[in-house]
């Protein structure tokens, strides 16, 4: 596993309805490597997310892959390289999970037996190989997600954008589909809420608050008492892939701190 980076992100800013939500931020992904986009609500995670499979257009800074700005990739080659599990889906009148998994397909330069098949080994990893021609308006939200998973796992990009993918999942496929991603060995970048699936997966973790960058390192380094007391206003302790929680900080020590860069 190599720790060049393949996606670096240089001096972001993005702002949504004239709102400044990414302010300047630099961080670089390394290849191969699963990576943690962290911080609290509003910190900016899906925004970054966003700017990198292309949903937003940043006001300034850039997105580059293997070197090369993202400017200078068609949306469809872009797409063949990063993939991405967003947080809500499109339209689903008159599709069925298969369909799903297929439509992300339609890019590759696969023939149609190959698709057939990918789409069924997708559905297989996910769970929901009995539901294939079924009306997706009738699955669960665990089910849509997992469908989604699927879609994303049958193309197989270099890069996985993954934005909060254990939402809906009980903690069964939240541990299979995160453990087929590491599997693959291919690079991650992923926000989470769950600190504990975080330490569990993540190689390095980026902390964001408000917008701005404000501690990376190897999990164990950042996420610490003192970390989680300032900016997720709790009294925790990182304990191996569990938080123990002691309770809420209800006074003020969230102030932002200097960004701290941990070694590896």
């Amino acid at each position: 596993m190599s720790a060049d980076p393949i996606l670096e992100i240089r001096d972001l800013s993005i702002a949504v309805g004239g709102l400044p939500y990414v302010s300047n931020l630099s961080l670089s992904v390394g290849r191969g490597r699963f990576h943690g986009l962290l911080g609290p609500n509003g910190a900016g995670k899906t925004t970054v997310l966003r700017a990198l499979y292309r949903a937003l257009q940043p006001q300034a800074g850039e997105v580059l892959l293997d070197g090369q700005p993202q400017q200078g990739f068609s949306p469809a080659a872009w797409s063949r390289r990063v993939g991405a599990l967003v947080q809500g889906g499109g339209l689903l009148s008159g599709l069925t999970p298969a369909d799903i998994v297929e439509i992300g397909l339609t890019m590759r330069a696969m023939t149609a037996r190959d698709r057939g098949r990918a789409t069924q080994d997708a559905l297989q990893l996910v769970g929901l190989a009995d539901k294939a021609e079924q009306d997706a308006e009738s699955l669960s939200g665990g089910e849509l997600q997992r469908c989604y998973f699927a879609q994303l796992l049958a193309c197989d990009p270099e890069v996985y954008v993954l934005d909060e993918p254990t939402n809906h999942l009980d903690l069964h496929y939240q541990l299979r589909l995160l453990d087929e991603v590491k599997r693959r060995g291919r690079t991650a970048i992923v926000s989470f809420h769950d600190l504990g699936i975080a330490a569990r997966y993540c190689d390095y973790v980026h902390l964001m608050c408000d917008g701005a960058l404000v501690a990376e390192g190897e999990p164990a380094a950042v996420l610490t008492r003192d970390v989680l007391c300032r900016y997720y206003r709790v009294d925790g302790v990182l304990e191996g892939h569990s938080l123990r929680l002691e309770g809420p900080v209800l006074d003020d020590r969230s102030a932002p701190a200097p960004l701290m860069h941990v070694a590896e």
